[in-house]
């Protein structure tokens, strides 16, 4: 739920609670929702439906590669990433990570939606898109025909896995 005097999220979370306020950083959380199956319709502009405070000593010890000020909340919705995320949980993303350079969980933009993919580089430098879920076998191959954004990459799963 949302703290209406502060305006940030509360409730469970997988990191420890900030100690006090030098220990807390806040990361948004966006209305727009990255599917993990026909794709959700993307929105003009970033929306912040809240803040969610985490720890700076848990960011630091989980996510050292990450800036803070680079993360961002977003819904995952869809089944084509099952046993990664689960329709419903949260992908922490950094979107400082705007090149698939490295094997992993990515928020892409294409025709106008978001989607959470897995994004594979092959030996001549194309990129793989693929699902998780063993029950989806579709693939797509990133060779320069078609325009995909990545608007960043997953780095943790609000289920608790770090990826």
């Amino acid at each position: 739920s949302i703290n209406n005097k502060s305006g940030t999220l509360t409730g469970p979370s997988p990191s420890p609670s900030p100690e006090d306020s030098d220990d807390t950083v806040f990361i948004d959380l966006l209305s727009a929702a990255g599917s993990m199956g026909p794709g959700n319709e993307l929105l003009t502009e970033d929306v912040v439906m809240g803040r969610v405070p985490f720890s700076r000593r848990w960011l630091s010890q989980h996510l050292p590669r990450s800036r803070p000020r680079a993360l961002k909340l977003v819904h995952a919705y869809g089944d084509s990433m099952k046993g990664t995320l689960e329709s419903g949980d949260f992908g922490i993303v950094d979107t400082d990570m705007q090149t698939p350079d490295v094997d992993g969980v990515y928020v892409l933009q294409a025709h106008n939606r978001l989607f959470i993919k897995r994004v594979t580089q092959r030996l001549d430098g194309s990129h793989v898109v693929s699902s998780d879920n063993p029950l989806i076998t579709q693939t797509d191959v990133l060779n320069g025909l078609h325009e995909v954004r990545v608007c960043g990459r997953v780095v943790y799963g609000w289920n608790g896995r770090r990826f």
